[in-house]
């Protein structure tokens, strides 16, 4: 099966700020800036973010699941950034997006990533 990488990831849309790979356990599978943008978090919170934030935040929406249905995205709009968690089967990708972003296309964005991973 090829490997989904970062320049994948990127290649879905400008917008796209920052992206990492984990496992539902939190091991980190990569993690990577846009090449040309300037981080707006130390790089050791962006690898808390995967190991041990996005595990917690995920596990905290899926108790919703059994009368939802599967969490799909969730998305976070902060003052600087949006931070976009996106479901992917036994991991989850972590993304941070420009703030100017609309709601609607995150909304896509979410279901292109998950079309890029599934169509692996």
């Amino acid at each position: 099966m090829p490997e989904l990488g970062p320049n994948d990831v990127f290649a879905l849309d400008s917008s796209i700020r920052w992206v990492g790979l984990a496992t539902k356990r939190g091991q980190v599978i990569f993690v990577q800036m846009r090449p040309g943008v300037r981080s707006l978090t130390p790089d050791t919170d962006d690898r808390l973010l995967l190991e041990v934030r996005a595990q917690y935040i995920t596990d905290v929406c899926n108790q919703v699941d059994q009368w939802g249905g599967p969490t799909e995205y969730i998305a976070m709009a902060h003052e600087k950034f949006i931070e976009l968690i996106i479901m992917l089967k036994e991991k989850y990708m972590v993304m941070t997006l420009e703030k100017n972003m609309s709601g609607e296309n995150v909304a896509n964005l979410a279901k292109r990533a998950q079309q890029l991973w599934f169509n692996l």
